[in-house]
């Protein structure tokens, strides 16, 4: 490979993740078509995770310091993704399709010299209460430096009630902040047939309050679906029962899942990043 050709692929990674962080689900074909104006859409402010109503959020501010420590060891950095279906990939063509699969080559692309062991524990239709009555177990078996956790649209469709659902959330986040681990959340995906239940959003904003108070990370895929969907409708995104995500959602989530990693890896962390969030040096 040429060095011109490297340095092309190299600021096309950075321009695609830049825009996966605000827009997290434009199509391949569209991000593809004009770098120059990705990075002009995302701007130097640009954040790889937004909470709703989270101007004035410490937030942006949470790292990631058990994963930096695993990095700098030179040891793979385990993570663990535990969740219901789209943890599973239900709705992907194939198991390397899933977002599990492409987060450990997405990160190890971006982090040049870096081993990423991605596990993925995820079961179908499993409300929040199933993840944490298991979380123990998982963890005691992975070993994980970082626990993504999808959370919260078996419960939004169950109507768990928001009191036990926060309280879970609650007891499982603080046990993984007893046990020095890192933690990212995804909430759940947008969808127009999913809201139609005014209770599916009511979970959403839980999960943000959840996260808020306890200062963990937050994917937002929720919100950076519905952003897109006004533009590109569901079937782009979701699979067609629209209901799980079908291939092009689960590379963006991906993506969206790798920008806010890497963004919360600390100074000094590492030492080859190949590509930003935001395309800011660090």
């Amino acid at each position: 490979m040429t060095p011109l050709l490297e340095r092309r692929i190299i600021r096309s990674r950075t321009s695609i993740w830049a825009l996966a962080s605000t827009l997290a689900f434009l199509p391949a074909s569209s991000l593809a078509h004009d770098l120059t104006t990705t990075a002009a859409l995302v701007g130097p402010d640009a954040s790889a995770t937004k909470l709703p109503d989270s101007k004035n959020s410490p937030l942006d501010r949470v790292q990631l310091p058990r994963l930096s420590r695993a990095l700098r060891a030179t040891r793979p950095a385990k993570i663990l993704a535990i969740g219901s279906s789209s943890t599973a990939g239900v709705g992907a063509s194939s198991p390397s399709r899933t977002y599990v699969a492409r987060l450990e080559t997405d990160l190890e692309s971006a982090v040049k010299g870096t081993d990423f062991d991605v596990i993925g524990h995820g079961l179908s239709g499993e409300v929040a209460q199933g993840a944490a009555d298991r979380m123990k177990g998982e963890v005691e078996e992975v070993k994980p430096d970082l626990v993504i956790w999808q959370v919260g649209t078996n419960d939004a469709l169950r109507h768990v009630a928001i009191d036990r659902f926060k309280d879970c959330l609650r007891k499982t986040l603080a046990w993984l902040k007893e046990q020095q681990i890192d933690v990212v959340l995804i909430n759940p995906q947008y969808g127009d047939a999913l809201i139609k239940d005014a209770y599916y959003e009511e979970v959403v904003a839980a999960i943000a309050d959840v996260a808020r108070e306890a200062q963990v990370l937050l994917v937002d895929r929720f919100d950076a679906m519905r952003k897109l969907q006004r533009e590109r409708g569901d079937h782009y995104y979701l699979a067609a029962d629209n209901l799980h995500m079908n291939d092009e959602g689960y590379r963006c989530l991906a993506e969206q899942l790798a920008a806010t990693i890497i963004r919360a890896l600390p100074q000094g962390a590492v030492n080859t990043i190949t590509a930003l969030p935001d395309g800011r040096a660090r």
